[in-house]
């Protein structure tokens, strides 16, 4: 089994990795994000980034720093695929719970792009309503996201660093080389 976790900043491309790997190798994809975005369309909570922010406080505070982990771990030991995609980690305690769980097999990519402008450019062209609408805005929905989430911290605990400051094309080609080639080269064909 091999555990693929994407770590990094909004608009980094943490889930772009994920998929890409679910289109060139079949595998499939969870995220910590989908959990607290389906908890927000029960609660009939508009899933901006901010009341989604607020869900997981919430329910990190109600039921523990690991709950959303717990949940995709058991999806995972449910279905018992081979290779998962997983984005949506943000916190130490994130890792930790995968580390704990899954041992060796939890590889940890902190997907990095080292201009902000980069990120908030990808955010806008995706145009989905959590987004930020200007810079500045960007710029504080990632340091309220630091603040609750320490996400700077979590990326020190990856195993791989991945950069995605320029093409698709040349994200890929560091996908196929560091992940596709030396680690998933007999889950992928």
């Amino acid at each position: 089994m091999k555990i693929i976790g994407a770590v990094g900043f909004n608009g980094s491309g943490k889930d772009e990795l994920v998929n890409y790997l679910h289109r060139r190798c079949g595998i499939p994809v969870l995220s910590a994000g989908d959990v607290v975005r389906d908890i927000a369309q029960k609660e009939g909570i508009p899933p901006t980034r901010d009341n989604l922010r607020d869900i997981a406080k919430r329910y990190i505070v109600r039921f523990g720093d690991d709950y959303f982990m717990k949940r995709l771990i058991k999806i995972i030991e449910e279905n018992q695929w081979k290779v998962v995609g997983i984005t949506g980690i943000r916190t130490i305690s994130d890792v930790l719970s995968l580390k704990n769980h899954f041992g060796q097999d939890f590889i940890l990519v902190n997907v990095e792009v080292c201009d902000p402008r980069i990120r908030y450019e990808r955010t806008k062209r995706r145009g989905e309503a959590r987004d930020p609408k200007t810079y500045e805005e960007f710029l504080q929905q990632d340091n309220a996201e630091e603040k609750v989430f320490k996400i700077s911290q979590t990326m020190k605990y990856a195993d791989m660093k991945i950069s995605n400051d320029d093409t698709l094309e040349a994200f890929y080609g560091r996908i196929d080389e560091s992940l596709i080639r030396q680690i998933l080269s007999h889950e992928c064909v």
